[in-house]
This record gives C-alpha cells, structure tokens and sequence, in this order.
C-alpha cells in the first residue's frame, strides 16, 4: 500500500495496461487515422489521432467503454474541431493585427485575405513586406535571413497561386 491507504499498481498491473493500450492502438489506430485524415488532411492527421487516443485511454472511463471505436472516432472528432476553432481564432486576430486601417466605406476584400491564407508562411511575409512595405527582395532578403534568390523565388510562387486563387 502506498501513501494514505491508496493501493499502487504493481509492475505486472501496468504493463497488462501498456498491453492492452498497444493491442487497442494496433486494432482501432488505423481507422482513427484514416478519419482524422479525411477531417483535418494528411499533415495534422496522426497528430489528431495519436491526441485523440491518448486523451481517451489516458480517461478513468476508457475501462468502461463498451464500444471503444465509437468513443475513440468521438475523440477524433472532437480533436479536429479544436484544431479548426484554434486555427479560426489565430485567423481572425492575425487577420486583425494586419488589417490596414479603414477609410471611409472601402470595402475588405476577403478573397484577397482567403487567397493569403493558401500561401506558406514565409511567401506571406515576403508578400506583404514586398506590396506593403515596397520593400526590394534585397532588403526581404536581408529581413528575413534569407537569400535573395529564395525571396525572389517564394514571391514568383505566391503571384502565381495568388493568380490562381483570385481568378
């Protein structure tokens, strides 16, 4: 007995857990995966999965569970939608910290806003220090630690898929 009366798992206790934990994973992993592809993509998939999975058999009612599958693909969706509120909030308070003061009744243009959102990281700052700030790809490059032909390259990327999206 441990501290205050409180029974401590032995050794052999935990690792029938790990065992069980490993054979759930190996049985019901797959079609978490493949859910969480098809909710949020192929990159943030197993991300969504593996949370998912260990928030639920990390829970005091995992034991309980009578159908573990439907409780793990709840999980799994309940994992991709966090992702989406949290990735709305970053949008909309990024969005705000760069939106240009509004004059008068000109309108925003939420394509253009969209449009950015497809680009990397990356073509989306040397776009706007490029359109924004009329910066040279010289002085981005130099900003941005980067070399200039990388600079003039990710701004030749985002004109042709800005091209795409807004035509």
């Amino acid at each position: 007995m441990g501290e205050m009366g409180v029974i401590e798992p032995t050794d052999a206790a935990i690792d029938v857990e790990l065992i069980d934990v490993e054979r759930v994973w190996r049985e019901l992993g797959p079609g978490a995966l493949q859910l969480a592809a098809v909710m949020v993509g192929p990159h943030d998939a197993h991300d969504i999965a593996a949370s998912a999975f260990l928030r639920v058999t990390a829970s005091t009612n995992w034991a309980h569970v009578t159908d573990r599958r439907a409780y793990l693909f709840r999980a799994v969706r309940n994992e991709a939608q966090n992702l989406y509120r949290t990735r709305a909030r970053r949008w909309r308070r990024d969005l705000a910290a760069v939106r240009p003061a509004i004059h008068g009744d000109q309108p925003i243009d939420v394509d253009v806003y969209r449009a950015l959102a497809h680009l990397t990281l990356r073509q989306r700052s040397v776009v706007f220090l490029a359109y924004w700030h009329d910066m040279t790809e010289a002085d981005i490059a130099e900003m941005v630690d980067v070399s200039r032909s990388t600079v003039h390259r990710d701004l030749r990327l985002a004109r042709d898929r800005l091209r795409k999206e807004l035509s």
